[in-house]
């Protein structure tokens, strides 16, 4: 890396009532005390690889080339898994082989590099490697040390691939899952605006089915189909009113007018949804 101060990302399932993270700011300071520390999200649901690896991917692109990421949802720390870090054109992305780098590396591959990075020893702590070992290894990046001198090349097809479901079609329909709820009860799809946007033209309705849900507020729990609005922002909707949109993630969203979807669809991440458009658009 150049003399410019290196920016080094955190992204973990740690929360902040522990002493994790801070632990890990600890040992930066120490090794990399010219770097700036940025706190990507410690609110990562505990083990949820899949809300990671979205995190990451809406998010890598508003940082400055050279920027080192920290990724650590490690649901098998302390096993074999791999540690793995990707070179993503100028950036250097650090985690564990468990398809954390699965969403980023999909539209980044052909500007990528892998390398095994994972220890020839053991370290002192077997559950805490985002301290003692992924933490040290980004100080070392912001060091200057290039990545093949961290670890071994590392075929892209060795790499474990998220254990999430993909988006589909049966029919006239498209299958999709949760991959986040945000703070105010949207539900973050893993439809990619690019590339399912064209199928959901603003101004069109679909039927949106899940496996529970509390039919908006009425009705009894369970299976529940409703109608949703195809908009552009929240404010078209009338309150109480389902509709799906172009998120500012860059993914297709369910959502309700300053109202929570996920509390109205009952729905949690990787859950289920079905789309099922309007016959023209199949």
């Amino acid at each position: 890396m150049d003399q410019a101060v290196p920016v080094i990302v955190l992204l973990t399932d740690f929360g902040l009532g522990d002493p994790y993270v801070g632990q890990m700011k600890g040992v930066l300071a120490n090794s990399a005390p010219r770097a700036r520390v940025v706190d990507l999200s410690h609110g990562v649901e505990p083990y949820r690889v899949a809300q990671a690896a979205f995190f990451l991917r809406a998010s890598a692109e508003y940082f400055p080339p050279g920027s080192i990421f920290v990724c650590v949802v490690d649901p098998g720390v302390g096993s074999e898994r791999k540690m793995v870090l990707a070179q993503c054109g100028q950036s250097f992305f650090l985690a564990p082989d468990n398809g954390l780098l699965s969403l980023l590396l999909s539209t980044t591959k052909e500007d990528s590099r892998l390398f095994d990075v994972s220890p020839a020893v053991a370290p002192a702590s077997a559950t805490f490697h985002g301290r003692d070992l992924f933490t040290p290894l980004a100080a070392r990046l912001a060091a200057g040390e290039k990545p093949e001198e961290l670890g071994h090349k590392l075929d892209p097809a060795a790499l474990v691939r998220g254990n999430w479901a993909e988006p589909r079609t049966e029919g006239g329909s498209i299958i999709a899952s949760v991959l986040h709820a945000d703070r105010f009860g949207n539900l973050v799809l893993n439809l990619s605006a690019a590339s399912w946007s064209p199928r959901l033209p603003v101004g069109g309705q679909v039927r949106v089915q899940s496996g529970a849900g509390r039919s908006m507020g009425f009705g009894k729990p369970g299976p529940s189909r409703h109608a949703a609005r195809v908009v552009t922002h929240y404010a078209e909707l009338a309150p109480n009113e389902l509709g799906i949109l172009v998120g500012s993630q860059g993914y297709m969203e369910l959502a309700l007018n300053q109202a929570s979807a996920a509390k109205s669809l009952g729905l949690g991440l990787e859950a289920e949804v079905t789309l099922e458009l309007p016959a023209g658009s199949r």
